[in-house]
Parts: structure tokens; C-alpha cells; sequence
């Protein structure tokens, strides 16, 4: 040891050489400065990608709120529901015995149509969908419990013409023409409940198809409840013009309708609005 207590590097005790003693110096933290400068830089990173996403939604989303104001044309897509009826229809699945024959029918019903819209008029074309909400019993060996469901379909052109026009609610009235196609399907318990899981070449029902020109008006009245979106409904009025002779499957059953039906349905809606 020196005179002033200090040790030679050679001679000094492993713990003073290592730096462990009284005097040794804090552990330095630069090694995790890279790691925090990695975390940071990937951070703003990923800000910077998400918000051209989000500036871009915002502007579309105003352009489309801007068109609305200012009878600037723009498109909106609709979504509808609700029950559909065919009140003085002869609905006869199984032949044409007026014992057979049912009077109405009611169906739950689906809708989507794409729209333009240019100030107080509004055109486009849309599908709509319904399903009869019960189920028949139809003619053949009791043990094969034949069943009979019905379903519709249709594909039409609509013009609108808003003739009440305010700041969040709109009215409107227009006419529809384009076609349906009802659909008729006999089933077996066995198509219903299959022994096996083997999924066989085919459809598991026979099915028939009749195919018919419909041409309707409808009124209606939406709520502009934020920026882009408006809540509504409707009621629709179509008069289906199809065969008078019924088509007949391979296994005898007929077809349900023929010539003219009437059909009112009544729903609900909800519409967004798309910027050109």
C-alpha cells in the first residue's frame, strides 16, 4: 500500500480491482437506451401508418356528408327488414283441390339495394329475399315424413323521388320493376336428417322454380341520425305476374302460385351514405 492508502493496480484485492469496494462506480445504463429508442421509433412508426387510414376515412365520410347538403350526387347502400304477406293468394302445394289450397301467406323478409341519389332523386336495383315462416306437411308414405317449404326471390329496379326534404328526415315515394322466382322444395326426413355426414352429389330436395314479372310502388320516410347514416322505413306494394299452369315436379307435387299475386310488405332499414 502507498503512503496515501492507495493501492498498486497489481497489488490491490480482487474486490477493489473489480470494482465491487467502497469506491466502485453505479452500473452505467447505456445498453438499454438502443432498446428504448427501437420501442419509441417503432411506436411512431405505426402512428404514422394508422393515420392516413383515418384521415382518409374522415374526408370520405365528410365528402359524402358535403353531397347530401349541397344536392351534390352520391350513392348509399340500404339494408332492410321485415314481414312480407301475400294476403289473397290460393297457395296450393299439393294440387289444385280447393281443399288443399290455403288463402295467404306470410314471410319474413331481407333486402339490400345500392342507390344514387342526385338532390330529390334516387335510382339503382337490389335483391330481396323471404322465407315462408312455417312448414307443410305434403303427400307421400307417412313414413317419409315429407315436408314442403316455400321461399322468394326477387330482382328489381327502383326510382325514388324525395319530395319531403328537411334537415335529418327525408320522404319519399317510387316504383319498382324487375322480376321473382318462388321456389318450392319437397323433403324427406332423410334429406333432413342424413344417416351419414357424406355429402352426396345433388340437392337433398326436390326443388321447383316459377319465374314471373314484378312491377310495384313504394313509400317511405328516413332519419338522418348521424354524418352518414339514417334510419327509416318503408311499405311496398308488388304485383307478381306469373304462369297460369302450375309446374309440376318429378314426383307430382305442383308448384304453390300462378298468375297474378298481390304482395305488401312492410319493414325497416338502415342506409349508409358513400361519396363518389
Amino acid at each position: 500500500m502507498n503512503p496515501d492508502g492507495r493501492y498498486p493496480t497489481s497489488r490491490a484485492p480482487p474486490n477493489v480491482r473489480a470494482g465491487e469496494g467502497d469506491r466502485a462506480s453505479p452500473p452505467r445504463r447505456g445498453s438499454s437506451q438502443p432498446a428504448r429508442a427501437a420501442a419509441c421509433g417503432a411506436a411512431v412508426a405505426a402512428l404514422l401508418l394508422a393515420t392516413p387510414g383515418r384521415a382518409d376515412e374522415s374526408r370520405a365520410a365528410r365528402r359524402a356528408a358535403a353531397a347530401r347538403e349541397q344536392d351534390r350526387p352520391y350513392t348509399m347502400v340500404e339494408v332492410s327488414g321485415g314481414m312480407m304477406t301475400l294476403p289473397g293468394a290460393d297457395v296450393c302445394p299439393v294440387s289444385l283441390s280447393p281443399d288443399t289450397c290455403e288463402q295467404g301467406e306470410t314471410s319474413v323478409s331481407f333486402g339490400i339495394h345500392n342507390l344514387y341519389r342526385w338532390g330529390d332523386i334516387g335510382f339503382g336495383a337490389g335483391i330481396f329475399w323471404a322465407a315462408s315462416l312455417t312448414t307443410e306437411a305434403a303427400r307421400g308414405a307417412p313414413e317419409l315424413e315429407r315436408d314442403h317449404a316455400r321461399s322468394y326471390f326477387m330482382l328489381d329496379g327502383t326510382f325514388r323521388y324525395y319530395g319531403i326534404r328537411t334537415k335529418t328526415w327525408e320522404w319519399w315515394a317510387g316504383a319498382t320493376l324487375g322480376g321473382v322466382v318462388v321456389n318450392d322444395s319437397w323433403s324427406v326426413k332423410a334429406d333432413r336428417e342424413p344417416y351419414s355426414d357424406t355429402a352426396y352429389v345433388g340437392p337433398r330436395a326436390a326443388t321447383i322454380g316459377t319465374e314471373g314479372v314484378a312491377a310495384g310502388l313504394a313509400i317511405g320516410g328516413e332519419w338522418t341520425f348521424a354524418d352518414n347514416w339514417s334510419l327509416g322505413s318503408h311499405l311496398r306494394y308488388s304485383s307478381w305476374f306469373l304462369p297460369e299452369q302450375r309446374k309440376v315436379s318429378p314426383t307430382g307435387d305442383r308448384a304453390s302460385l300462378s298468375e297474378r299475386v298481390d304482395m305488401f310488405n312492410i319493414g325497416v332499414l338502415i342506409a349508409y351514405r358513400v361519396a363518389l
